[in-house]
């Protein structure tokens, strides 16, 4: 099973500026296949996401973008909330069966798109 983070690179310091601009725009833009690809890993609340993605894009994602999509998701039957042991105010997000295979397919073509937009670009 393929994840996203594997397909991100460092980012060196010769153009980190230029490189961390269209990373970040990409990563929000396609939110929703990240924040799946992070619960692919295991159940997170949204803070964790949020801590996830930053730890290994260099990219943050605010509450109010993290939250709506969960919600979304959540309401599409993609993933499922609990609330965690103990703590009745954070709840725990997973994917469903259903989930898993949508992100998995998801992250597929998000990787063969960018493969082919730098195939043409390389042209």
């Amino acid at each position: 099973m393929r994840k996203m983070a594997e397909y991100v690179p460092e980012i060196g310091n010769s153009d980190e500026y230029d490189c961390k601009r269209y990373i970040d725009k990409i990563i929000k833009t396609n939110r929703e296949i990240f924040i799946m690809s992070s619960l692919l890993e295991k159940p997170m609340c949204g803070y964790d996401i949020i801590k996830e993605i930053f730890l290994k894009c260099n990219v943050f994602l605010s509450q109010g973008t993290v939250y709506p999509v969960l919600y979304s998701l959540e309401e599409e039957g993609i993933l499922y909330a609990e609330y965690s042991k103990g703590d009745m105010r954070s709840k725990k997000y997973s994917l469903t069966l259903k989930g898993k295979e949508i992100a998995q397919k998801n992250i597929d073509e998000f990787i063969k798109s960018i493969n082919h937009l730098t195939f043409l670009i390389q042209r």
